[in-house]
């Protein structure tokens, strides 16, 4: 943890005793109430990065901890219905066939330890210090593991619903950044379709505003520069992979002998297309297609670019599969991401699938797929996330 969050969760940590009060006078249980506060910080560690100490961080622990207490009453009251309706026999149990098999999963997933506490607390509802001398642990230990086992068995509870290859996927990327598009009770919904959907809607929306908003992470600086480390264009291919409004490919145009705009958006397609009839750029040509069913003839391209659309993918390694067929024996791959970052409210704003990824899984991946890395160099954005563009040439 840097300096700037340490004194940040100091100051979160001073309002313990303050916040442990309202909430124990708020639910008149002591237990119920030490996990409740429990909760309450365990999110503001999750949200420290995203914490402003310029503003009252005693308001957000407040309504944090209110919010966890109206929950509390929320499911107490529901918990008190069901049982009514269960001692009627009006309905059958609250768990779906689904759901405890979700819960079986999530709990043979977890370290022994883990689990041991987990079903200590849950089950067998023991109170902190009788688990403490039962796992032989300080409390502040014991408040930990428990901690660690809760937050595992939510991760492998929403795993358990996630398709196959999806959750293969999650073995070498952030669980966490897939976990916030699953939700347990639309099981049958196909996640990533409701994922693209709201994405290309997003996009669709934006069209003509899109500019400004991709200039706070890459601009036409930043493209000028890339130019400046490729070889000359002209008499090549090139194809701008995810094109969206046409900066790349535009600009390409005018340098290369033929450019592909490639974007599954429709709308960004159409308002590409207008901007080439304006500029009479009869090199330039236009697909929609999806990435991962690109139509594009096998060793035909001398340079592709992939400009911030990697974290949009669901399986973003076999991007690097796919551009190794379509380039030539002498191909250039330009990838431009966003590094590893943890603004969780900017990747939802604009529905990206991924929080970025490390520089080191994307040297890895084209290096799996036969490329060679030639250049990597680090920006960082007006929003402060890290972007960083690599040059890779296939071997």
């Amino acid at each position: 943890m840097n300096k700037e969050y340490q004194k940040i969760w100091q100051q979160l940590r001073s309002y313990e005793g303050e916040i442990l009060g309202f909430i124990k006078q708020s639910v008149e249980d002591g237990e119920i109430a030490r996990d409740l506060f429990q909760d309450v910080y365990y999110q503001a560690l999750l949200h420290l990065p995203e914490l402003n100490p310029d503003r009252s961080l005693k308001n957000w622990l407040y309504t944090v901890a209110r919010n966890r207490i109206l929950n509390f009453f929320r499911d107490s009251r529901r918990r008190t219905f069901q049982e009514v309706q269960d001692h009627h026999q009006v309905t059958d149990s609250t768990f779906s066939p689904n759901d405890e098999e979700a819960v079986q999963f999530a709990l043979n997933a977890l370290p022994e330890r883990q689990r041991k506490v987990l079903l200590l607390r849950e089950i067998e509802e023991l109170d902190y210090q009788t688990m403490a001398k039962e796992m032989k642990l300080s409390e502040a230990a014991l408040t930990s593991l428990l901690n660690r086992a809760r937050k595992n068995f939510k991760k492998h509870f929403q795993l358990f619903f996630l398709p196959g290859w999806l959750q293969l996927t999650s073995s070498s990327l952030p669980l966490d950044d897939l976990l916030r598009f699953v939700r347990p009770e639309n099981t049958d919904r196909p996640i990533l379709t409701e994922v693209l959907k709201k994405s290309q809607g997003y996009f669709s929306k934006l069209k003509q505003q899109w500019d400004p908003i991709r200039d706070q992470f890459f601009n036409t600086e930043h493209l000028q520069h890339i130019f400046e480390q490729l070889p000359d264009l002209s008499g090549r291919i090139v194809l701008d992979a995810g094109s969206a409004t046409g900066m790349v490919a535009l600009n390409a145009a005018l340098k290369a002998q033929t450019v592909i705009a490639l974007d599954l958006n429709g709308k960004f397609v159409h308002h590409l297309q207008q901007i080439k009839k304006t500029l009479s750029l009869n090199n330039l040509f236009n697909i929609q297609s999806d990435l991962r069913q690109a139509p594009i003839r096998a060793e035909s391209i001398d340079v592709i670019f992939t400009v911030l659309v990697l974290h949009h993918l669901p399986q973003p390694q076999k991007w690097f599969k796919t551009a190794f067929q379509i380039l030539n024996s002498r191909g250039l791959l330009v990838v431009v991401e966003f590094e590893r970052h943890f603004n969780k409210q900017l990747a939802d704003t604009m529905h990206d699938l991924w929080l970025g990824f490390q520089p080191s899984l994307i040297k890895r991946w084209a290096g799996e797929n036969g490329f060679k890395l030639k250049i990597s160099e680090k920006w960082l954005s007006k929003p402060g996330v890290p972007v960083r563009w690599f040059l890779f040439a296939k071997m």
